[in-house]
């Protein structure tokens, strides 16, 4: 009988210990989403703080010291420029891969260039996310960095969507239809 136990607990043990480590994959392989989801929610709840948080260090300061910055919180000119209500956003993921290391050591050494900055980039992933509202949708290609274990959008902070437009003279990364409809195929 005790053999019996013993061998019970056992297989419990190892049965627990195997989701145990499930579990942290699966959370490492969602962590890189959360900053696009977490800008849809902070537009969503009118919440800039969490919103500016989104986006790399250097790029929220860049934001706060400009002039746009002076004139309305970040999500309410966002919402106006955008010409949508908040709580009118949805986000979903509709394409993703992890940057190759040449392609994250680009990245870092651009982002370097650009911001003096000598953060590692420990991972990235590039993110085709559809966001939709009662005006239409806006595909952006984004690209995500873990930096200090912490993800941010590796971009300036957005401050309009164009929806149903492909329109990308703003530089903050709309994709146009062509390249919306490949990545709707690379997700499949």
């Amino acid at each position: 009988m005790k053999k019996l136990l013993k061998a019970v607990v056992l297989v419990m043990t190892v049965c627990i210990l195997t989701l145990c480590s499930c579990g942290d994959q699966t959370q490492e392989a969602a962590n890189h989403e959360r900053p696009v989801f977490n800008l849809c929610y902070s537009i969503n709840h009118n919440d800039s703080r969490t919103f500016l948080n989104c986006f790399i260090p250097p790029a929220k300061k860049k934001y706060l010291s400009s002039d746009e910055s002076k004139s309305k919180d970040a999500v309410s000119d966002l919402l106006d420029k955008s010409g949508i209500e908040a709580n009118d956003l949805s986000c979903e993921i509709i394409g993703k891969r992890e940057l190759a290391s040449a392609d994250c050591e680009k990245l870092q050494k651009e982002y370097k260039k650009n911001y003096s900055k000598n953060d590692n980039f420990e991972k990235a992933f590039q993110i085709d996310a559809c966001f939709t509202s009662s005006k239409g949708t806006d595909i952006r290609k984004l690209t995500v960095v873990l930096i200090d274990n912490n993800w941010y959008i590796n971009s300036d902070v957005i401050q309009r969507f164009r929806f149903g437009s492909a329109d990308t003279s703003e530089g903050d990364s709309s994709v146009s239809d062509k390249d919306s409809s490949r990545s709707k195929e690379s997700s499949d």
